[in-house]
Parts: structure tokens; C-alpha cells; sequence
């Protein structure tokens, strides 16, 4: 039910953005034709994020928080690129710990043309890869642990609120769907836990809502002739 109620809310948020991204761009084409708008070809962003995760190992009122960073280079007007890394811990019933190390990139594809990020809102979806290291340790010095590799993709929608040309809040919302050996920490018939590797790959999907505030520094290369 977590999920459900977790992944309406996101909803419930992207609904109210997107369309009032569509009545910024309504409220743009009042302007003239010939406004000039800089180019964003090669630009680089850099960002800090903090992060909503929903895997909660049957603990529903325990969600994963976490942070990161990531680097954007927009190759196009309406294609950007996002490359980044982030840690994200969660709470096992009070027994136990779980974190996660995610590195990666994505793609983002603007709904509405940028017009050089001078609107306030800026919608996307995105879709990525990305590389998964998972720690389970039980609570206290000398608490069993163990560790999964897995691999994992991901995809969702966001939404740019822009206070500058230069300077972005995101809102991203996307599901991440891993495959690899599942890891878990599990409690004994005495009450005890103990940390569990399966034997057989598997997938395992979660939520994962970050928010970013994000500035650009400069291009790559040189922008398109005017």
C-alpha cells in the first residue's frame, strides 16, 4: 500500500506542474517570433540532491533517504544528459541498516522547447542506467553484513523550476528496476536476525524523488553560429 500512496502523491505533484508548465508555454508564444533566446548546446550544470527512496525491506513506514551530486551536459536544445552518484541509507525495524551507492546517467528530453530555460517551469521525461552497490549490516560493532552488485534502469518524469537561466530547482520522479542476487535482513525463529543472499538474480524495483538545486557554469564547446 506504501508504494500506491507513494507513488499517487508523486503523481498528484507532476499533475499540478505539467500543466502549469503548458500555460507558461501558452503564455510564451504571446511573445514576438523573432525573440532571441541563448543557444544551450554544450552547456554544463552541476547539482546537489537530496533523496526519497521507497525500498523499506517489509518495514512500510521506513523509507531510504539519501544525497548526491550530478553533472548535466546538454547536447542539444531539448536533449540533456544527467551523470551522477548517490548514497542512500534506510532503517531495518530498528535491527538492522541498508545502503546503497548508486552511479550512473541518464537522459532527459524536454516536452517544451527551452527557450533558453527562461520560463519558470521546464517539464521532462527521463530515462537511464545505472550501477547499484548494496550494504546490509545488522545493528551494532559486531553485526553480520553483506553486500550485492546489481544493475539497474530507470526511468520517470521531472520538472525544472527555473529562478534564473542559470540556476534550476528539480523535481525528478522515476522508478529504478534492479537485477541482481536479492539481499535482505531477516529475523530468526529466536528473535535473532541474520543477513540473507539468495542464490538466484532477481528483480527489485523502487521509487526513487529527488530534489536538486542545480547551477551552470559554462560550455563544453564553442555555441552555434547565430
Amino acid at each position: 500500500m506504501h508504494y500506491c500512496y507513494l507513488w499517487n502523491r508523486c503523481l498528484f505533484i507532476l499533475a499540478v506542474l505539467l500543466p502549469i508548465a503548458g500555460l507558461a508555454q501558452k503564455s510564451d508564444k504571446l511573445k514576438s517570433d523573432t525573440t532571441h533566446y541563448e543557444s544551450q548546446s554544450g552547456m554544463v550544470t552541476v547539482g546537489l540532491r537530496t533523496i526519497i527512496s521507497s525500498f523499506t525491506d517489509g518495514d512500510p513506514s521506513a523509507f531510504g533517504y539519501g544525497a548526491g551530486g550530478h553533472v548535466r551536459v546538454q547536447l542539444i536544445e531539448r536533449i540533456n544528459t544527467e551523470w551522477f552518484g548517490d548514497i542512500i541509507t534506510n532503517n531495518i525495524d530498528n535491527k538492522a541498516h541498508r545502503t546503497d551507492f548508486h552511479i550512473g546517467w541518464s537522459v532527459m528530453y524536454y516536452l517544451i522547447p527551452t527557450r533558453g530555460f527562461t520560463r519558470p517551469l521546464t517539464p521532462y521525461v527521463v530515462a537511464g542506467h545505472c550501477f547499484d552497490e548494496t550494504l546490509v549490516k545488522l545493528n551494532g560493532p559486531n553485526g553480520a553484513s553483506g553486500s550485492r552488485f546489481s544493475s539497474a534502469v530507470q526511468g520517470g518524469l521531472g520538472c525544472h523550476y527555473n529562478i534564473t537561466p542559470r540556476f534550476n530547482l528539480s523535481l525528478t520522479t522515476q522508478y529504478m528496476l534492479h537485477l541482481g542476487k536479492e539481499i535482505d535482513a531477516v529475523q530468526n525463529s529466536d528473535g535473532s536476525m541474520s543477513v540473507v543472499t539468495h542464490k538466484n538474480a532477481g528483480w527489485e524495483g523502487h521509487l526513487l524523488i529527488s530534489i536538486s538545486a542545480n547551477i551552470k557554469l559554462g560550455r563544453l564547446w564553442k555555441k552555434e553560429q547565430e
